[in-house]
């Protein structure tokens, strides 16, 4: 098995956190502690800390130069993509248990792309070929594997899996305007920015989260608008044709999920993309009904697709006043 390695230091320049907070303003971490459900309180208090939220509220740019630039190590991407967990006091690796798991997904993945092969080097070597994987999602000394001369982040499998979904789903509709809702570390929106034109496109999310977002699009073309989750207005305004969200519709408050789809019923979005567990009801009690809160909007389904990654994962799409097929 090989094993994974975290991925060489990287400096940030300082002045991405300077426009950082000319373009987003600034929240306090009291306004962070309102917005964040039980779920993530838990991650917070285990493995983020309150620094992380302190240097944002004081915007000490510097601070947060020297912690973005040791991102995975020192807890700010956990509950997103473990980084802290998996290392114990002298460095080493522990997460052997989701390092098998995640090599056992390229079978499925390259079944779902045809490959018809199983070795993950000679898996991801066709994948780094077919699309385009920018070494800003590593950066922060991410896990990963090094195979040759491609360096592999941990959670890349199922990444390449749902952005080659997201892709089709955009050409069959004729869609380049897309809104993020909770992307956690940027890897997901980074990688369609960088594979799809996206003509305009909203990330919205915590705030330790929003930050690793534009830092990893700083240089990116795309025009990307960013937005605190813990101040995000109702009723603002914006023309996006789909929302996507992976892995964290069950982890926001129903409140906060009633804003989020009420605002695109307002804006008329026609699209939503989930990529989660199924409600989340029967894992953890915490979990938010975020079907309902959708299908209360007047939205309706109109396709699903169970995950051959990750069951009981599902992709679902949903359309605004549209009867199911």
């Amino acid at each position: 098995m090989t094993e994974p390695v975290r991925y060489p230091q990287q400096e940030i320049d300082l002045k991405i956190f300077k426009n950082f907070f000319n373009d987003c303003g600034v929240v306090s971490k009291n306004q962070t502690y309102l917005e964040i459900s039980p779920v993530w309180k838990k991650v917070i208090n285990n493995w983020t800390g309150e620094n992380i939220f302190e240097k944002i509220e004081n915007k000490d740019i510097k601070s947060l130069q020297k912690l973005y630039e040791h991102y995975y190590v020192n807890g700010i991407s956990e509950g997103a993509c473990a980084g802290k967990e998996f290392e114990d006091k002298n460095g080493n690796f522990t997460g052997w248990t989701k390092n098998l798991r995640n090599i056992e997904r390229v079978k499925p993945l390259s079944d779902y792309f045809e490959y018809d092969m199983e070795e993950p080097e000679k898996v991801y070597k066709l994948l780094f070929d077919k699309f385009n994987v920018p070494q800003v999602i590593n950066i922060g000394r991410a896990w990963g594997w090094q195979y040759d001369d491609i360096f592999v982040n941990f959670e890349l499998a199922d990444y390449f899996y749902s952005l080659d979904i997201i892709i089709k789903i955009l050409k069959q509709y004729s869609l380049d305007k897309t809104m993020f809702i909770g992307d956690g570390t940027g890897t997901l929106s980074t990688l369609l920015y960088n594979n799809f034109k996206i003509e305009s496109s909203h990330n919205i999310d915590l705030s330790h989260f929003l930050l690793r977002q534009y830092t990893n699009n700083y240089h990116n073309n795309t025009e990307i608008n960013y937005h605190y989750a813990e101040n995000f207005d109702v009723n603002h305004e914006h023309d996006t044709q789909i929302i996507i969200n992976q892995d964290s519709f069950p982890e926001i408050k129903t409140e906060s999920l009633q804003r989020y789809i009420g605002n695109a019923k307002i804006n008329k979005v026609p699209f939503i993309l989930s990529y989660n567990i199924e409600n989340g009801i029967s894992f953890n009690e915490h979990h938010s009904d975020y079907r309902s809160v959708i299908l209360n909007q007047g939205y309706s389904s109109i396709w699903r697709l169970d995950s051959t990654l990750r069951p009981p994962y599902v992709f679902e799409l949903f359309h605004l006043n549209r009867e199911k097929n």
